[in-house]
């Protein structure tokens, strides 16, 4: 496998190991693989990033930030709610399709390794409740409008990541029963998404 080539040691290491965790996982990556697609040597690794454990929550750190950061700029848009809804389940889904190994590989260390998961998870929960927050405001304005049903935000987040993170989880298995190729599969991802706006718009309507 050839080594990473990036604009940085410290950026290669980080591509290196995502690759490595979404492939094999994480606990079956080693940071001597890291260091070697990286094209580097392991006390690089350890210079940057002290630890494997460290890599893998700078790793899933990013991919939330990321995902927030889109949801934060959707906010700011002055559009209608439903449009604003329409966006954040499409950017949500893009991400994850853009991610596709990533919900398997944190179901799988969720399962595996309780401690990693949880300081995973300690480590970036402050960082989606000014979205929650947000959405909870446009969602009581838009009751009180009698535009929708009275909806929490929570549920209607987890709503939206149980059956888009769905989508994925089922990807390997359908795309072997289905016979699909590629394209194909990507054409049921893309009316996936279409119908899980649907759904989740419809029941939201009083």
């Amino acid at each position: 496998m050839p080594p990473i080539k990036s604009i940085s040691t410290e950026q290669a290491i980080l591509e290196a190991a995502e690759k490595l965790f979404l492939d094999k996982g994480y606990a079956k990556t080693s940071t001597t693989e890291i260091a070697r697609l990286a094209g580097c040597n392991q006390a690089l690794v350890h210079y940057y990033y002290r630890s494997k454990d460290n890599l893998f929550r700078v790793i899933f750190e990013n991919k939330v930030k990321m995902f927030v950061s889109s949801l934060l700029q959707i906010s700011e848009d002055g559009i209608p709610f439903e449009e604003k809804l329409k966006r954040r389940i499409s950017s949500h889904f893009d991400m994850l399709k853009a991610n596709k190994k990533l919900p398997i590989l944190l179901f799988n260390e969720v399962s595996t390794n309780a401690e990693l998961a949880q300081k995973l998870i300690e480590n970036v929960v402050h960082l989606p409740l000014s979205i929650v927050a947000q959405i909870q405001l446009e969602l009581d304005d838009e009751f009180e409008q009698g535009r929708l049903c009275k909806t929490d935000a929570k549920s209607l987040l987890y709503a939206i990541f149980s059956m888009n993170v769905m989508a994925f989880m089922s990807a390997p298995i359908l795309k072997l029963v289905v016979h699909a190729t590629d394209e194909q599969f990507d054409r049921l991802l893309e009316k996936r998404k279409a119908e899980n706006i649907t759904f989740i718009l419809k029941s939201l309507k009083p």
